[in-house]
């Protein structure tokens, strides 16, 4: 039998600081070059970092078609730039290339040729989404709404005032995710319907319908959304169906607050003893709490999948994490987002006031310390997806939210 390669592991550290150096030029330049580009100037976007996996990461270039190089010549181009540390995803041809770099080896694509999410290009060709999922001639109007490189990407499309969303996931993924779809659809909760599926270049993606309402993220961010009550959200989820616990049990974020440690000491590394003295914190908090019976539970039931008309729930959305679980970690998960919404927003005390709101209606449902302790976990999972904005820089904005789960930790004691 051959030997099978010794490949040294890199630390996420040092492969995160790698695929946002200059270093990058070299292979970016590669892969541009196989499609007869000539690379001028490229910028890191971000990076994504799965727990106890690989890590990837989004570039913008600009590039230019040498004079001979093909039709063309001359004109500036920009595109999107994949890489990702992953391996076994059974790439190849002239949109994925291969390199190595800084003992990293590293797979690389031209977007929208995503190495695992394979109807990616389908689902960003305008006339192939308006033919396919709108039976029309005329080209949809497309917005990408999310993006996580191998793992997930989900599209809106519009056209003649209709509009469908394009979810795409690896292929294993997809059929649990029709069940999840095909559940709600035979009970009360207003969660997207399953559209007709298209043809054979659609295969790797689950068409979804639109839903009316305004994210509850956007009315916490307005008022506070005084509209809504927090019981509004304990009465959702006792409507989640029981068949939901004849799915797979997933862990919930609590549950993994080691790994999760991992991927934000990764992203702050100057704190890592502090967070990994946070995760055996929650770990101990978690384990110490009564956590409940299993029910039918979400997953990542947050202020950005949850829609609403005035106070009502119109739209409950990525269900894809749906199966048993427990009532206090869908509660846990809702509080640690606003928690990290309000401390993000200090000039918006209506965020404050919804957060004491919703906490002491969440702590009459579930246990407090068990409440308080797994939104601890949840806000740990959100350190490391922290970016610039605002005028804040992505440390700083990664430090507030590892502030926010001490003090949710703290809340829990």
């Amino acid at each position: 039998m051959p030997a099978v390669p010794n490949r040294r592991r890199v630390p996420a550290a040092d492969t995160l600081s790698v695929l946002s150096s200059a270093a990058m030029r070299g292979p970016l330049q590669d892969l541009l070059r196989a499609r007869g580009l000539k690379l001028e100037h490229w910028e890191h976007l971000r990076s994504h970092h799965r727990p106890g996996g690989a890590v990837s990461a989004l570039y913008r270039v600009r590039c230019r078609r040498p004079a001979g190089g093909g039709p063309n010549p001359g004109t500036d181009l920009t595109l999107h730039l994949g890489a990702t540390t992953a391996d076994g995803t059974d790439a190849a041809g002239p949109e994925v290339a291969a390199a190595r770099i800084a003992g990293l080896e590293l797979q690389l694509w031209v977007h929208p040729h995503d190495p695992v999410l394979r109807s990616l290009p389908w689902a960003t060709d305008a006339a192939a989404v308006a033919r396919d999922v709108f039976a029309a001639a005329e080209p949809v109007r497309l917005s990408l709404v999310a993006y996580r490189p191998l793992r997930r990407a989900v599209l809106r499309a519009e056209h003649s005032g209709q509009a469908a969303y394009l979810k795409l996931l690896p292929p294993a993924l997809l059929p649990g995710l029709r069940r999840r779809h095909r559940l709600l659809e035979a009970g009360s909760v207003p969660a997207p319907r399953l559209l007709p599926a298209p043809a054979d270049a659609a295969r790797g993606a689950a068409v979804l319908s639109a839903l009316p309402g305004t994210s509850l993220f956007r009315l916490l961010v307005d008022d506070g959304a005084a509209k809504v009550r927090p019981e509004t959200f304990l009465e959702l989820l006792d409507a989640l169906p029981s068949a939901a616990l004849d799915l797979p049990l997933r862990r919930s974020w609590a549950d993994r607050a080691e790994d999760y440690a991992a991927t934000a000491a990764a992203a702050l590394p100057g704190e890592a003893a502090r967070i990994r003295e946070l995760a055996r914190g929650i770990r101990e908090a978690v384990d110490s709490a009564p956590a409940g019976p299993l029910v039918p539970a979400h997953g990542d039931f947050h202020e950005g999948n949850l829609l609403l008309n005035g106070g009502t729930v119109t739209g409950l959305l990525d269900v894809d994490g749906l199966g048993p679980g427990r009532r206090v970690d869908d509660l846990a998960c809702l509080l640690g987002h606003l928690a990290v919404l309000a401390a993000a927003n200090p000039g918006r005390p209506q965020l404050d006031r919804a957060l004491a709101g919703y906490r002491r209606v969440f702590e009459e449902a579930v246990d407090p310390a068990a409440l308080n302790a797994r939104a601890a976990g949840v806000v740990l999972t959100l350190v490391s997806g922290a970016r610039a904005g605002q005028g804040t820089s992505r440390t700083r904005n990664a430090l507030v939210r590892l502030e926010t789960a001490h003090r949710l930790l703290r809340a829990a004691g």
